[in-house]
């Protein structure tokens, strides 16, 4: 897998976030693994009701038990993933996964929702049309949510961002000031409608011209896509976009950070822009 998309949702999203739980599963199986899901040797599900994990829920195939993992994600878990992959070769055979879908807790006393889809795009990432499903999958899932951020990477596995890594932000913080600070910036990134605003709305940035797409969802917030593919989305353009979010981006000087040695973001200070 290297393709990597996160959301997150809080307590103002628009809806029951069971059901924006639901939804997002859903919309993703739908997108991007409809052959694995409908196979029940392709794809399995885990779902923990609760940090102890007194109460596991496991299965194989996901589109015939696709009302017991949607009754399962409405109560909206601690923790739950699809996992999707090839056919095995031979009986017992181990086969890596070629996507995931999953949702959990974050945040004290699960305040906030993460949400996240993981495939393998290979040569994908420099295909428009590959690219603009990505992209169309995202609106998709959080056009009703009211989402607080989100974002689409590329070799990039870690719940938290590459700035918040840079500095040294926790992810406690940063969830809880994500309506006043922006987590992050990457190829796509979803900015709620609070930031947007001090932005100065969809047509200012639209005006820019430094975003290939901006998209108004309709719940709150708006999708930024920086360029055409995530291939294309280089240093220059990287560089771009951080100009263009700076004044809704936390200050401080980024470092660093040894365990992420390949930190996509600009190491300048986002107050002195």
């Amino acid at each position: 897998m290297d393709v990597t998309i996160w959301a997150t949702l809080d307590e103002q999203a628009a809806a029951p976030r069971g059901s924006l739980l639901e939804h997002w599963f859903r919309t993703a199986i739908d997108y991007f693994f409809c052959d694995q899901a409908k196979d029940d040797s392709r794809s399995y599900v885990l779902v923990t009701e609760s940090i102890s994990g007194q109460r596991e829920v496991r299965f194989k195939g996901v589109q015939n038990n696709w009302p017991a993992l949607a009754d399962e994600l409405r109560r909206q878990p601690f923790y739950a993933q699809a996992g999707f992959h090839e056919p095995a070769e031979g009986e017992g055979e181990w086969v890596d996964d070629i996507g995931r879908v999953g949702g959990q807790h974050e945040g004290r006393r699960g305040s906030h929702t993460g949400l996240t889809v993981a495939l393998k795009a290979g040569a994908g990432i420099a295909d428009p049309k590959g690219c603009t499903l990505f992209v169309d999958f995202l609106a998709a899932a959080l056009d009703d949510a009211n989402p607080v951020f989100a974002r689409v990477d590329f070799l990039n596995f870690h719940d938290t961002t590459d700035l918040e890594a840079a500095l040294r932000r926790s992810q406690r913080k940063s969830l809880r000031e994500a309506r006043t600070h922006l987590r992050g910036y990457s190829w796509v990134t979803v900015v709620p409608s609070e930031l947007a605003t001090r932005l100065g709305g969809v047509s200012r940035l639209a005006e820019t011209g430094v975003f290939h797409a901006v998209r108004e969802l309709r719940g709150g917030g708006l999708l930024l896509q920086a360029t055409e593919t995530l291939a294309a989305y280089d240093g220059l353009a990287m560089r771009r976009v951080f100009q263009v979010l700076a004044p809704v981006l936390p200050s401080g000087i980024p470092g660093d950070d040894p365990a992420r040695p390949n930190l996509r973001i600009v190491f300048e200070d986002a107050s002195g822009v």
